[in-house]
């Protein structure tokens, strides 16, 4: 008899201690508790943990962007994504829009083509604010590089998104250049064109029919000033929006998808 329990204790205390351990990791990992992570996007880091902490999920800033259209400070991405299921004490790791554009250094930009100009500044990510013309043998060469009306030098640090107007110059005697038809674009496309076509774009004086931000992103000129001719190099050109956009097709190509457009705009007598 006891030498059966010699052999069997030591079993009944291996599946006890096995048993206990099972139970504890069971309980440690909350094996089939799951909760649906919520859409913190949109609201701001202290708004996320908030919504997050009656979850026992917690909120980890793991990197922030630079978006014109989101709120400052506010959450744009999310992983896990919402809706999915995790087990309680999990982070929920957040990408938020800076509260500040990031800085970049100012670029070359004279001497170069106003078509390479426009380029550079749109990749590191700045804006054209204004062509301004002034006699120069080189047509359509940047003379100068302007911040706020000031000369801006190359390297000067300067936020991202921040407008930059380029002296271009105009020939020796001021060259003229044919007004695009900018029937059926949108106001996007428009400042591109115009820009190509070393004019710049006027006010806007009326987009009818627009009601929301999203109609006005959406709407399309109907009408524009000069509506025709040839007029100097960084005249203005004013437009008229519509929201109805039935039967409106842009005349001219799209000069952003047609490298042959740009040439026909730079190359224009």
């Amino acid at each position: 008899m006891f030498r059966r329990l010699a052999y069997v204790l030591p079993v009944l205390t291996a599946l006890a201690i096995g048993l206990a351990g099972w139970a504890w990791v069971r309980g440690y990992t909350r094996h089939g508790v799951a909760l649906a992570v919520p859409d913190v996007k949109g609201r701001t880091v202290a708004e996320a943990e908030a919504l997050l902490r009656p979850l026992e999920l917690t909120a980890e800033v793991i990197d922030s962007v630079h978006n014109d259209n989101a709120v400052k400070g506010a959450v744009v991405e999310q992983d896990p994504r919402a809706g999915s299921q995790v087990k309680p004490g999990r982070s929920i790791y957040l990408v938020v829009n800076a509260m500040q554009p990031a800085m970049l250094d100012m670029p070359a930009l004279v001497d170069l083509s106003k078509r390479q100009a426009i380029s550079v500044l749109d990749i590191v990510g700045l804006k054209v604010a204004e062509l301004r013309y002034k006699p120069d043998a080189c047509t359509d060469c940047v003379v100068q590089q302007l911040y706020q009306g000031a000369p801006i030098a190359t390297g000067t640090g300067i936020r991202k998104g921040e407008a930059i107007t380029l002296v271009l110059g105009s020939g020796e005697s001021g060259e003229r250049v044919p007004v695009p038809d900018l029937t059926g674009l949108t106001y996007a496309e428009v400042s591109a064109v115009v820009n190509m076509a070393s004019l710049n774009l006027g006010a806007v004086l009326e987009c009818a029919g627009c009601n929301s931000k999203a109609d006005s992103s959406f709407a399309r000129v109907y009408r524009q000033s000069p509506g025709s001719g040839v007029v100097a190099m960084g005249g203005l050109i004013d437009i008229w929006l519509t929201a109805d956009t039935t039967g409106l097709r842009p005349a001219v190509v799209d000069s952003l998808s047609d490298p042959n457009a740009l040439e026909d705009a730079d190359d224009a007598p």
